[in-house]
């Protein structure tokens, strides 16, 4: 029998699920609990990191001023 990955709401220890699932009865089962609306972020430390080497590095070479007064 293939996988069948369902969606659901979690409350307490309960989920309810979206969809009706193929019938499991009796069988054993592997429940993965996550997130669907993850978003990434960053530790502070890890943002300084990148951030330190994207501009060093950046896309378009290190940053500079090419001489151009600063804005006060």
């Amino acid at each position: 029998m293939a996988d069948a990955a369902v969606t659901g709401v979690l409350r307490g220890n309960t989920i309810t699920l979206d969809a009706p699932v193929p019938p499991l009865e009796g069988r054993r089962v592997r429940v993965i609990i996550a997130p669907e609306d993850v978003e990434v972020s960053l530790s502070n430390k890890e943002q300084a990191h990148l951030w330190d080497e994207w501009s060093r590095q950046g896309p378009q070479g290190p940053l500079e001023d090419e001489g151009e007064p600063e804005f006060p």
